[in-house]
């Protein structure tokens, strides 16, 4: 058992190995879409509902920053800078082999309100989004929160303390997010579309870090007892729960109103319960999860997500291989090695480089 102390204060080396497990499972939905792995019954439900990674990495942010934030460790000039170097260095090279691809396989960048818009980080709004990257769409919502951030944090300051405050509030946020999510969603049209991807449309996501955030720091004590193993138990149910009808179509087809709240609800739930998981892992779990291949999985975590779609529309192209009838376990083995070597390579030659660009002048971390 993690004493309620140490939840608190420490440093959490298990959330690193957290985002690498969102990057794969983004990773496995988007292998199982184009081989069409993903129309197979019962196993290719499960490998379709990786999308919820995105859920994961989202309540990880909201979980991070708040609290960063709240304590007080950057002033908003100095937080804003760190953020452009974690997102964008790593974000533009994507960009520049997206854009390559795009002419050598389909013979044009697109038009020009097209490159800005995905130079800006507002695909996410427009929905124009090329092969490689539609992923991206969430980097779009991911920046919003980050603007978001300075604002939560002023309201949270004055009420860390105050009560039920708090968590009703966020309470009440994340049921007005699940139900303009299955608005926007059940509409099926474009125009209701950047809703249902927006910050809005998924503040139920958010709201879960936010509010792990807050009982770490106002009701240690019950934090504490929640166990990471019970806490994996329900990210399974969960998740295995949204991969039956009860989360909608695996595909491209609209949702029922229904539908689209209980995937979106149901991700959430995947989301909390493995934050709650990484915080209270055991100590030997965090001591391991600060080393080696756990260490460089969460790091590389981010260039993974970037590379996979670039990856994957090379591969099929190089092969000749068909959209929807392609060979899983070739598709999946290629596409993780080449990926993993360009977000490798990623991490090392820049996300690292602006990473201490961005805290240029910060204080040294203490154990």
């Amino acid at each position: 058992m993690v004493s309620a102390r140490e939840i608190d204060m420490r440093r959490i080396p298990a959330i690193g190995p957290l985002r690498a497990v969102a990057a794969l499972l983004v990773l496995l939905s988007h292998v199982a879409f184009w081989t069409g792995a993903a129309n197979v019954d019962g196993a290719g439900r499960l490998l379709a509902r990786g999308d919820s990674g995105v859920a994961v990495f989202f309540a990880i942010s909201a979980y991070l920053l708040t609290r960063g934030y709240c304590a007080g460790r950057a002033t908003p000039p100095d937080y804003a800078r760190r953020r452009v170097a974690r997102i964008m260095p790593a974000y533009w090279l994507a960009l520049v082999a997206v854009l390559g691809a795009a002419v050598v396989i389909d013979g044009t960048v697109g038009s020009l309100r097209q490159v800005l818009t995905h130079v800006f980080l507002l695909q996410g709004f427009t929905h124009e989004s090329y092969r490689a990257f539609t992923q991206t769409w969430s980097l779009t919502t991911e920046v919003t929160f980050y603007v978001l951030v300075p604002v939560i944090g002023a309201w949270l300051l004055p009420r860390r303390a105050a009560g039920r405050t708090v968590p009703v509030v966020l309470v009440l946020l994340a049921a007005f997010g699940v139900l303009v999510q299955a608005f926007a969603s059940s509409q099926g049209t474009p125009t209701w579309g950047w809703l249902g991807t927006s910050a809005l449309g998924h503040a139920a996501w958010f709201c879960v870090g936010i509010g792990w955030a807050w009982m770490l720091e106002q009701r240690p004590g019950i934090a504490s007892r929640l166990t990471a193993g019970h806490a994996v138990l329900v990210a399974v149910l969960a998740y295995v729960l949204a991969a039956t009808p009860l989360g909608g179509p695996i595909g491209l087809e609209t949702p029922t109103v229904l539908a689209a709240a209980a995937k979106e609800i149901l991700y959430g739930i995947v989301a909390g319960a493995l934050l709650v998981a990484a915080t209270n892992a055991p100590r030997e779990v965090q001591r391991r999860s600060s080393t080696g291949l756990a260490l460089a999985s969460g790091e590389t975590s981010y260039g993974v997500f970037l590379w996979h779609l670039v990856v994957l529309q090379a591969l099929f192209a190089s092969l000749g291989l068909r959209i929807f009838h392609a060979p899983f376990v070739l598709v999946l083995t290629v596409t993780l090695v080449v990926t993993w070597f360009l977000a490798d390579a990623s991490r090392r030659f820049v996300e690292r480089p602006a990473i201490r660009w961005g805290h240029r002048g910060a204080p040294r971390r203490t154990r």
